[in-house]
């Protein structure tokens, strides 16, 4: 396991990447609050800034160079489609497919990638664990699975690397209990008390060692 700090340079380069692509990523928060007064996609009385934060938060691994490791990602457990579908803006050239058990969340996801236009981006309903990776495909998820939980449900799937965004204390206690070998860099977010929204959080790319 390497740890290493992640400086708040990264963040000012992920608000960067946020400003440039403004315009599409305020459309897909529109379609988010439209759609949580229906179905329970986010917490109830998340607010307009609150999401734009996560959205910055979900672009992070966009500065370390992590994304373009594979030309497909598969967000697992998406929920109201994050991180997949602000990293699906920022890079058309690849290829995003959003995962979830839950149908009515898929079909939510679905209405807001057909409003945002996003045609880099497909959707897949079923466990994660059903999902058979194509080659050179990763996966990526956001508070949506303990890491021995998900890398149990993942193990023939043929996975290269997978980028959760975690608490740092949690991503340590859950490696110790990963069900096989993997390698791991943690990235720990150090943006200081003027950013309290990242304190405690943390990054973590697994590698398969038999990949």
């Amino acid at each position: 396991m390497i740890e290493k700090p992640v400086g708040v340079d990264i963040l000012k380069k992920a608000r960067e990447i946020y400003q440039k692509r403004e315009t599409a990523l305020e459309r897909y928060i529109d379609q988010v609050l439209i759609w949580n007064q229906k179905i329970n996609i986010m917490s109830r009385n998340v607010s307009r800034e609150t999401i734009r934060e996560h959205i910055v938060h979900s672009l992070l691994p966009v500065p370390l160079g992590w994304i373009d490791l594979h030309s497909c990602w598969v967000d697992a457990g998406t929920g109201g489609g994050l991180p997949g579908i602000p990293l699906a803006i920022q890079t058309p050239g690849t290829r995003w497919i959003l995962n979830d058990n839950v149908r009515k969340k898929i079909r939510v996801v679905e209405a807001i990638i057909s409003e945002c236009g996003l045609r880099n981006t497909g959707t897949v309903a079923q466990s994660i664990a059903l999902h058979q990776l194509q080659p050179d495909c990763g996966i990526v998820s956001k508070h949506a699975f303990k890491i021995p939980d998900l890398l149990q449900k993942v193990r023939n799937s043929g996975w290269e690397t997978i980028l959760l965004w975690k608490g740092a204390e949690d991503i340590r206690k859950e490696l110790k209990d990963a069900p096989y070998p993997v390698e791991a860099e943690i990235r720990s977010f150090q943006f200081g008390e003027e950013e309290p929204f990242y304190e405690g959080k943390a990054l973590v790319k697994l590698t398969n060692p038999d990949a």
